[in-house]
């Protein structure tokens, strides 16, 4: 259920739709129902001089506890019990959080520089799948077009952020050995270069959050690795062969995460010296999974996520080609072809080339992949990637109020999204 509260102003309401949004002026509370809901219910309402404060009465993902959520944007205020049946309503649960989106919706980040138009397309149709935030990633690619296409994201990125938080480049600091480069163009590659960090840092704006790098696989791997923590930037392990020594040693440095941990690995690896089981035993806080059933197959997702427990996040890795169906589309300066299962082709080498993956349905995907409950997996794309950025998430006061209302019956359906407190998204048979 969601309200206006006022002190002012009591006055019992009967909707036979339970969920309803009101915005507040003195002497006036206009009220527009939403979310269905069979059973007409009571509710109080007030306004609060000068500011704007909703109550929202959900059930908790986790514990199915009925709660009253007071926010006043962009904040959540209190976090209370809720007074009476609740029975039958949706779902509250944190925001997805997906850091690894190298498109979406029809918009490669890859390629020529997008425009606005495109770049607020991306941003709310990931906001219509419950991400709230997400990390623009940018592949390998050559040197001199990442000075025309990270300062146009960051224009992008500073004017209209909508739900992003910032970049990740993964590369171009990566492995170029067969079998270690997946799509990326070894060709572009570069030995680790903490100085052009440093340059792309400033051309994002500061915006540069996350970076996936192979720190084994130059000289200065290392000395990148602690570059980028001392820019505020997250280190994760990709395209590597790190094991052993220099896999411990990249931890010690600050590297915290494995990006698509099984995947930007040779398909023929000695049975225990690989970088795979290394990870896995290994005390790296994070390791990222793309959990479609097709980077990783079912039984090898089960033993990596079963390895991993609450080290696992889930991302996307979604291109251009997620929510968009059956066809060709572009991956940088690759055509990747998309078959009516959802497989994502780079023509030119026959391998994977990112997801088709969206955010919501990738919840709902990984918990039947793996047989488990399906909060248990919204953690693993919401609370934990967050915690991982230092972003607080959770649904606690003082927390952000950037959150989703679903229905997980009589199938999985988000509802609404809201960012900072404010509706961004309402499913179209709730209008």
């Amino acid at each position: 259920m969601l309200a206006t509260m006022s002190a002012l102003h009591d006055k019992a309401c009967d909707f036979s739709r339970g969920l309803f949004t009101a915005s507040v002026s003195l002497g006036a509370v206009g009220l527009s129902s939403s979310i269905a809901n069979p059973r007409p219910r009571a509710y109080k309402e007030y306004a609060k001089v000068s500011r704007q404060v909703i109550v929202v009465e959900a059930r908790h993902y986790r514990t199915g506890e009925a709660l009253a959520v007071e926010i006043e944007p962009p904040f959540y205020q209190r976090i209370a019990p809720a007074r009476h049946d609740l029975r039958g309503l949706p779902w509250m649960a944190p925001g997805l959080v997906d850091i690894q989106v190298n498109g979406f919706s029809g918009v490669d980040l890859n390629g020529s520089p997008i425009g606005r138009s495109e770049w607020k397309r991306l941003c709310q149709s990931l906001l219509a799948e419950g991400c709230t935030h997400f990390l623009a990633t940018v592949i390998t690619r050559p040197e001199d077009s990442y000075r025309e296409l990270l300062p146009a994201l960051r224009e992008h990125w500073a004017e209209e952020p909508i739900n992003g938080l910032g970049f990740h480049l993964e590369g171009p600091f990566l492995r170029p050995e067969e079998g270690y480069v997946g799509v990326h163009d070894p060709k572009w590659m570069m030995p680790a270069d903490p100085a052009w960090l440093s340059w792309a840092q400033k051309a994002c704006g500061g915006g540069c959050r996350m970076i996936t790098v192979a720190p084994e696989a130059s000289e200065e791997g290392l000395d990148l690795v602690r570059a980028a923590v001392g820019e505020g930037i997250r280190v994760a392990i990709g395209h590597s062969g790190a094991m052993g020594a220099a896999l411990a040693q990249a931890i010690e440095a600050g590297a915290s995460l494995w990006t698509h941990l099984g995947n930007g690995l040779p398909h023929l690896l000695p049975k225990w010296e690989n970088p795979l089981v290394h990870a896995l035993g290994s005390n790296l806080p994070y390791a990222s999974v793309i959990a479609d059933g097709i980077h990783l197959p079912p039984h090898a997702l089960r033993a990596v996520a079963q390895a991993l427990g609450d080290r696992l996040i889930l991302i996307t890795d979604a291109i251009a080609a997620a929510g968009m169906g059956q066809g060709s589309y572009r991956l940088g300066d690759r055509r990747v072809d998309v078959d009516e299962e959802g497989r994502a082709v780079d023509v030119a080498s026959g391998r994977l080339a990112g997801s088709t993956l969206t955010p919501f349905a990738a919840v709902f995907r990984a918990a039947a992949l793996l047989e488990r409950p399906w909060a248990e997996c919204w953690d693993a794309f919401s609370v934990r990637p967050a915690g991982w950025l230092s972003l607080r998430h959770g649904l606690e006061e003082g927390a952000e109020a950037s959150f989703c209302l679903l229905a997980d019956e009589p199938e999985p359906r988000l509802l609404a999204t809201f960012l900072r407190g404010e509706r961004r998204f309402w499913s179209e048979d709730q209008e």
